[in-house]
C-alpha cells in the first residue's frame, strides 16, 4: 500500500500559513501591503487584544468585483502577476496569492469590498478557510478585512503567541516601518478603542520621522542622496549620537519594499568608521529605486530578502554617499541632551516606538562581516568629480566648523572654547587621540614614517604573553617607525620610535598597547588588529586626562582638529566636543 498521499487542501492551507502567518503583526503587514498594492491613500487598522481575538484593515483603494473576491481567498490566487516572466519585474508589495488564504486558513474571516464603479459591496465571511456566507453588503469603495480568533484551530500556534504589550509591540514595529517606506499614506492604528497614533498624509520622509520618533530624532539626521542612472538613492542616516546597540531602528526600502540586507547594513557601520561607540550600530532609513528586473524578490517566503544583479556597485556607492554625508555635516552635539544619547541605548522616552519589529528586530542577522582589505575597507575612495558626476551629494559645509578661541581649562581635562554660536567644551584627550589617530591612518595609507633614532638604545623586559603579542604584530610596530629586535629571552631593544612618540616613556606606551590587546575581550568585527592597534597606540600617546595646557597648547589642539574629516569623535566614538549655543544658554538663564 502506498504511504505517499497528497494532503487535503485545508491542511496545505495551514502549512502555507506557517510561512506566512507568525503572530498578529504577520497578519496586519500582509493586509496592509494588499491594500498598498490597490492603491490606498488611507489606510486603518483596528485591534483588539493586540489582534489576537480582532482584526480590522480599512482602507480606500480600488477594490474587488464579486468575481474576484471570491477567487482572492484561493492559494495562487493574483492579479498581480501572469506569467514566469512577471516573476522578474515585481512592482507590488505582495505577488504569490497566499496571504488571503493562508490568513483565513487559521481564522474567521469577513472580507467586503467594492469598486467604484460597482452600485453596491460584495461580502464573503470564512471560516477556517471555508466560505460560509456570499452576499451583497453597502460599503464606501476600497476594502475592510475582518480576522477573528486568529489560530483559533491551529491552538500549538496560539499558545506560542506573547502577552497583549509584546504583540501589539510587534504591531506598531511593522506599521512604523510601512509608514516611514510610504509618507504618502495615511496611517491610522487603534486598539482597544483607543487611538494609538494617527499618521497624516506627509509630503516628505523627514516629516514622517519627526511624527514617528519625534522632533529632536528628525534633526539628528543627515540627508543621503545619490542620483545614478542604473539605481537612485535617498534617505537619511542618523548622527553618531543617535547610535544604538541593536538594529531596531535600521531601514532599507527597495522600489517601497522593506527588505534586510547584512551587507548593507555592515557598509553603512563601515562608512562610520570610527565614529561609533563599540557594539553601537549607526540609524538610518536608506530607500533604494531600482529597475525590477534587476533584482529578484522571490527569496524569502515572507518576501523580506532581496538579490542584487550588481550588488557590488551598490555596496559601493553606499558607502560613498554615508562618507559624504557624514564628512560635510557638522556633528558636534549640543549641550547635555545630546551628548548624552552616545551613552544611551535608545531615542529619548516620549519618541520611542515600542517592540522589535516582525523582520526579527529587522536587522538581526546571521554571515560573515565584510572582509577588510585596508583602512577604506576596499571600498575605494569616491573623487569628488566622480561623486558630482554620480549625483552623489557634496560641497564643503557652508559655515566655518569651528572657528574657536580657547579660553580656559578646566580640571586640566576640559578646554572650554566660545565662537559664534556659543561655548563649546572639548574633551582635550578625546580630541587629541582623534588627531593622533587621524595621523597614524595617513601613515600607514602612504607608507610614510617619521622616524627619531634614540641617543641611547632602549632595553624592554616583557611576560611570556607579551613577546607573543610583539611578535605578532612587529609589522604594525616597523610600519609605525618602531625599530624593534629581540635581545635573547624576553628582552627587546628598541633604536627608533616615531618622532610624535619621541618625547613619551617608550616602556610605558608599548606595554600599556600590549595590555590592552591582551585584555581586550569583545575584538571589533569591524576593524583588523591593525586598525586596533592603532586606536591603542593613539590612546596611550595622547594628552592625558589630567595635563596641564596653556592657551597656545589649546590653540595648537583646535588647529589640528579643525584639519580633520573627522573630528566629532575619538577612534573608541566618544565625543570630543560639545556645544553649548547663545540660543540654549538663553533658554536655560529663561531668556528665551
Amino acid at each position: 500500500m502506498s504511504i505517499i498521499k497528497v494532503l487535503p487542501e485545508s491542511l496545505i492551507n495551514q502549512i502555507a500559513a506557517g510561512e506566512v502567518v507568525e503572530r498578529p503583526a504577520s497578519v496586519v503587514k500582509e493586509l496592509v501591503e494588499n491594500s498598498i498594492d490597490a492603491g490606498a491613500k488611507n489606510i486603518v487598522v483596528e485591534l483588539k487584544d493586540a489582534g489576537k481575538s480582532f482584526i480590522k484593515i480599512i482602507d480606500d483603494g480600488c477594490g474587488m468585483i464579486p468575481e474576484d473576491l471570491e477567487l482572492a481567498l484561493q492559494r495562487h490566487a493574483t492579479s498581480k502577476i501572469r506569467d514566469e516572466a512577471d516573476l522578474w519585474k515585481i512592482k507590488t508589495m505582495g505577488f504569490r496569492g497566499e496571504a488571503l488564504a493562508s490568513i483565513s486558513s487559521v481564522s474567521k474571516m469577513i472580507i467586503r469590498s467594492k469598486t467604484a464603479n460597482d452600485l453596491a459591496g460584495t461580502e464573503i465571511q470564512s471560516v477556517g478557510g471555508e466560505i460560509k456566507v456570499k452576499q451583497e453588503v453597502g460599503i464606501p469603495s476600497g476594502t475592510q478585512i475582518e480576522v477573528y480568533d486568529l489560530f483559533f484551530n491551529t491552538p500549538a500556534r496560539q499558545k506560542y503567541l506573547k502577552q497583549d504589550s509584546t504583540e501589539l509591540g510587534h504591531v506598531t514595529s511593522i506599521l512604523d516601518m510601512i509608514a516611514l517606506a510610504h509618507p504618502e499614506l495615511s496611517l491610522k492604528l487603534v486598539h482597544n478603542d483607543k487611538v494609538i497614533f494617527d499618521l497624516a498624509r506627509s509630503s516628505d520622509l523627514i516629516s514622517r520621522v519627526a511624527d514617528i520618533f519625534g522632533k529632536a530624532t528628525s534633526e539628528a539626521m543627515l540627508p543621503v542622496f545619490y542620483g545614478g542612472s542604473a539605481f537612485q538613492i535617498d534617505g537619511f542616516i542618523g548622527k553618531p549620537l543617535l547610535s544604538r546597540s541593536t538594529s531596531q531602528h535600521q531601514y532599507f526600502f527597495v522600489n517601497g519594499r522593506p527588505i534586510q540586507h547584512f551587507l548593507l547594513a555592515n557598509t553603512i557601520k563601515t562608512a562610520f568608521h570610527s565614529m561609533l561607540m563599540e557594539n553601537k550600530k549607526p540609524v538610518f532609513i536608506l530607500n533604494i529605486k531600482i529597475d525590477p528586473a534587476l533584482i529578484d524578490v522571490n527569496v524569502h517566503p515572507r518576501k523580506t530578502e532581496i538579490r542584487f544583479e550588481d550588488q557590488q556597485s551598490l555596496i559601493k556607492v553606499v558607502y560613498g554617499c554615508v562618507k559624504v554625508a557624514l564628512e560635510k555635516n557638522i556633528l558636534i552635539p549640543k549641550g547635555f541632551t545630546e551628548s548624552q544619547r552616545y551613552m544611551s541605548d535608545s531615542f529619548p522616552k516620549d519618541e520611542v516606538s515600542s517592540g522589535e519589529s516582525e523582520l526579527g528586530g529587522f536587522m538581526k542577522f546571521g554571515g560573515s562581516p565584510v572582509k577588510q582589505e585596508n583602512f577604506n575597507f576596499g571600498m575605494g575612495e569616491v573623487k569628488a568629480e566622480t561623486r558630482q558626476a554620480e549625483g552623489i551629494q557634496t560641497g564643503a559645509v557652508t559655515e566655518k566648523r569651528f572657528d574657536m578661541k580657547p579660553i580656559v581649562q578646566i580640571f586640566n581635562s576640559y578646554i572650554v572654547a566660545q565662537n559664534e554660536s556659543g561655548l563649546v567644551l572639548i574633551d582635550q584627550h578625546a580630541a587629541h587621540e582623534r588627531v593622533r589617530f587621524e595621523e597614524l591612518i595617513s601613515q600607514f595609507e602612504n607608507q610614510k614614517k617619521s622616524v627619531q633614532p634614540l641617543l641611547m638604545a632602549l632595553q624592554m623586559e616583557l611576560s611570556n604573553e607579551e613577546v607573543s603579542l610583539i611578535k605578532e604584530n612587529m609589522d604594525i610596530f616597523n610600519g609605525l617607525g618602531f625599530e624593534i629586535e629581540p635581545f635573547g629571552g624576553n628582552t627587546f631593544v628598541i633604536h627608533a620610535v616615531p618622532v610624535f612618540l619621541a618625547k613619551e616613556n617608550m616602556e610605558e606606551v608599548i606595554k600599556g598597547v600590549l595590555d590592552d590587546i591582551l585584555n581586550q575581550k569583545n575584538t571589533s568585527k569591524m576593524h583588523g588588529r591593525r586598525e586596533e592597534m592603532l586606536t591603542y597606540m593613539s590612546c596611550r600617546s595622547a594628552i592625558k586626562f589630567g595635563q596641564k595646557l596653556s592657551l597656545i597648547e589649546m590653540q595648537a589642539l583646535i588647529m589640528q582638529m579643525e584639519k580633520l574629516q573627522r573630528p566629532y569623535t575619538c577612534p573608541h566614538g566618544r565625543p570630543t566636543m560639545v556645544s553649548l549655543t547663545m540660543d540654549e544658554l538663553g533658554k536655560m538663564f529663561g531668556r528665551k
